[in-house]
């Protein structure tokens, strides 16, 4: 399944199957105290049914915080964004989550590649993310960021809400204009010991 970002921001976008058809919606707003924001919605009948997660973006003085997220049982319980993505090493830009059927998979920045998701224990690749030319479907002969997932156990919601909050953490830290750093290289080629220097908080 190819999910393309519509427009390329993680912060306000739609995610478009290959036929055009919207999957997710993300949508970003300001709060009264000047803190971003974001709603994660998926079609539904209702709007409560349609909210997938939200998410209120950190600053100098507060946590990013995952509302309403599928990992949390009850919708009026939040989870810190370092709990539901954490890092096993301090230094590393992977980061992992549980899935909803109990494995842990591990989001990792490869070169030449992008954004990529596996399960720790068989380091099959369940998602990889990517900026590259599209070769069939609707934007067919266009360059497109693309989440390409496959088959897996684990809830699709889970992929793209840790997706969406590990590519705008990196744009932060990368490059706030686009892919192409993102894309470019890999701070932690050999595994989780050399990262991206900074600290290892969310």
């Amino acid at each position: 399944m190819d999910l393309f970002l519509i427009p390329n921001n993680p912060e306000n976008c739609a995610l478009v199957s290959i036929n055009g058809v919207a999957h997710y919606q993300v949508s970003t707003t300001k709060t009264s105290h000047s803190q971003r924001a974001s709603k994660i919605q998926r079609p539904a009948e209702s709007e409560e049914d349609s909210i997938v997660a939200e998410i209120d973006w950190g600053n100098w003085d507060r946590p990013t915080v995952v509302r309403s997220c599928p990992l949390v049982r009850a919708k009026s319980v939040s989870v810190l964004a370092s709990e539901f993505l954490y890092k096993k090493h301090r230094f590393s830009s992977s980061r992992y989550f549980v899935g909803d059927d109990t494995i842990e998979y591990r989001w990792k920045f490869v070169k030449g590649v992008g954004c990529v998701l596996m399960r720790d224990d068989t380091k099959e690749e369940v998602a990889c993310y990517s900026f590259a030319i599209s070769k069939e479907g609707l934007y067919a002969g266009e360059k497109k960021s693309r989440l390409t997932i496959q088959p897996c156990s684990v809830e699709l919601d889970l992929i793209v809400v840790s997706f969406l909050i590990m590519l705008k953490k990196r744009r932060e830290k990368v490059d706030p204009a686009g892919d192409f750093a993102l894309c470019a290289h890999d701070e932690d080629p050999q595994g989780d010991g050399g990262g991206d220097g900074g600290s290892g908080g969310s």
